[in-house]
């Protein structure tokens, strides 16, 4: 057991695996949620489609590579 110091909210906490980038349970479920958030008021920088990835620039399609097939 490796005891850590998260690098985002600076609390301790156990883990099973020595982490190079530590980041606790609680940050890391907030992380999560923060990248299925989408913000509808932006326009995606790739496609033009309304609703984007929080803190990013491009909606899911284009940010993970989904496009569709052009015929």
């Amino acid at each position: 057991m490796y005891s850590l110091r998260c690098g985002q909210c600076g609390e301790g906490f156990l883990s099973s695996y020595h982490l190079e980038a530590p980041i606790c349970g609680k940050c890391l479920q907030k992380a999560k949620s923060l990248n299925s958030t989408i913000e509808h008021e932006k326009q995606c920088a790739g496609c033009g489609a309304q609703g984007v990835i929080y803190g990013k620039q491009y909606c899911y399609s284009c940010y993970f590579g989904f496009q569709k097939k052009q015929q």
